[in-house]
């Protein structure tokens, strides 16, 4: 089992994260300080690292200079508000291994997981691959083309699998908050029906689509 210290002031913020991974399977443990992290470093391996660059007290990326001494290759994701560049060269420079700028979408921060974690293919069915990081889709170890709306689509499935998705949610995803394409989405349902194969995106009657990946 995995483990991520997370390391964030904001209640709020640090609660989404934390439901992120935990919905993963990873064991996340909360730090709103730096002395409170480094109390805990020496007696807990972490998996991974995702550290708010301001913090009460001091800031991430000094804590991040203090990790890198006894941890030099554990794959840390800073956050952060600022977007001025010395404040993200910094964090780089210290070694950060991602940056994200807050407010992120939490599909970001799947993406940056999976290609730290070098996690492998997902598998839709027993043919059917996806690899997140890439958003690159695999049938029969072949990459399938897809269009920049199928692969929106595929990927927000991806990362709502078994999770059931409204039609205007999915709208909002494709066409940028555009409502009213219900015909315009059964369409690109039905095309991306075609490139994974049967059974996988189901019709939730009367509220949207589901994907469930076939393990048997």
């Amino acid at each position: 089992m995995r483990r991520c210290a997370l390391v964030e002031d904001d209640t709020v913020f640090m609660a989404l994260m934390h439901n992120f991974f935990e919905k993963r399977g990873w064991v996340c443990d909360d730090f709103s300080d730096v002395e409170a992290v480094l109390n805990e470093v020496g007696r807990t391996v972490y998996d991974l690292y995702i550290i708010d660059i301001n913090l009460p007290e001091s800031d991430g990326i000094a804590l991040l200079k203090e990790l890198r001494k006894s941890y030099p290759s554990v794959p840390v994701i800073m956050v952060s508000g600022y977007t001025d560049i010395e404040t993200i060269m910094d964090a780089y420079d210290v070694g950060c291994d991602e940056y994200l700028k807050k407010p992120f979408d939490l599909r970001e921060l799947e993406i940056k997981v999976a290609k730290l974690m070098n996690e492998e293919l997902l598998s839709l069915s027993a043919n059917v691959k996806y690899d997140i990081a890439g958003r690159l889709l695999f049938v029969d170890d072949e990459e399938i083309h897809l269009s920049l709306k199928e692969s929106n689509l595929l990927h927000t499935f991806m990362t709502n699998v078994n999770r059931p998705l409204t039609h205007s949610y999915l709208e909002s995803v494709i066409w940028g908050g555009v409502e009213d394409n219900g015909h315009a989405l059964r369409n690109l349902i039905l095309r991306l029906r075609k490139r994974i194969g049967a059974g996988i995106i189901d019709t939730v009657q009367g509220k949207g689509y589901i994907l469930r990946p076939k393990t048997d």
